[in-house]
């Protein structure tokens, strides 16, 4: 049984090193892709930009959103006068950093394509 085994893990590792160069050269010539959430097609750097600006316009328009309901949850008087809403206005204030930080990166992500 052992013998098997140690026979089987050669044979394996031969057939690695042997097909490893060729994979390798397949993959290098291939163009640069770049992946767009659901659509598997190239498309050009300078469009590829665009549509992650505009996401990340529209993650900071959300952003603003949270931190403005936040603000309202902080003056909102709760029902009956009793405790408050400070939790939803941190969960809020959560959110904005969140969208704002994901902003910056599609920001990141847009100026390195326009390159």
């Amino acid at each position: 049984m052992k013998r098997r085994f140690t026979a089987l893990a050669g044979l394996t590792a031969v057939a690695l090193l042997v097909g490893a160069p060729a994979i390798l050269a397949q993959q290098e010539h291939k163009p640069d892709m770049h992946m767009h959430k659901s659509e598997l097609a190239h498309r050009p750097d300078k469009e590829a930009a665009a549509e992650f600006k505009t996401e990340a316009d529209q993650l900071r328009e959300k952003a603003k959103l949270h931190r403005d309901l936040a603000a309202q949850y902080r003056i909102k008087t709760p029902h009956k006068s009793v405790g408050n809403y400070a939790s939803v206005a941190k969960h809020c204030d959560q959110l904005a950093k969140s969208y704002e930080d994901a902003a910056k990166a599609a920001d990141k992500v847009s100026a390195e394509l326009a390159k």
